[in-house]
């Protein structure tokens, strides 16, 4: 059986742009990303959030990742399955995320779990999930010392509070 590289690093670009458009607030980058139809499933140590739909979860995201905020995600390791228009993706995280409206940091890694289609002939996001392996959050220290965030300048205004 052939191994379909292109389709391989199509995807971990695909990843690799939704990570970026996150951490960014770049809308458009992650809506690029993600099917309309596309599911997500996030548990966390003090949260679960399941939703579907793009508009949906695009308005989620971008109230998660607001003006008060700094984030980085990273994702390595991929082990990714193609099977025709479809695939599966296993990736490791490793993400921080400051909240300075609430004065905490949350760090931890998790599991990805991925599902993707190619859509137009271009691969998507059909569903992304995770399950954390570990979760660390801490009272944030000497907030003041950023000199520079990016979702400062395009994140939008405000916060989100999750539901646990």
């Amino acid at each position: 059986m052939a191994i379909d590289l292109e389709a391989i690093e199509q995807i971990q670009q695909l990843k690799a742009r939704y990570f970026r458009g996150i951490d960014t607030a770049d809308r458009a980058l992650v809506s690029e990303c993600l099917a309309e139809d596309v599911s997500i499933h996030f548990i966390g140590g003090s949260y679960e959030i399941e939703m579907q739909g793009a508009d949906k979860i695009l308005q989620f995201l971008q109230q998660a990742f607001h003006k008060d905020a700094a984030a980085s995600h990273f994702g390595h390791h991929p082990e990714i399955t193609i099977s025709g228009e479809s695939a599966t993706g296993i990736w490791y995280l490793h993400d921080i995320f400051f909240d300075l409206a609430r004065d905490i940091e949350t760090s931890g890694a998790a599991i990805y779990q991925d599902r993707y289609s190619k859509i137009n002939n271009q691969w998507k996001i059909q569903h992304t999930g995770y399950k954390r392996v570990w979760e660390r959050v801490k009272p944030l220290e000497n907030a003041d010392t950023f000199t520079t965030r990016r979702l400062a300048e395009t994140g939008m205004p405000g916060k989100f509070e999750l539901a646990t």
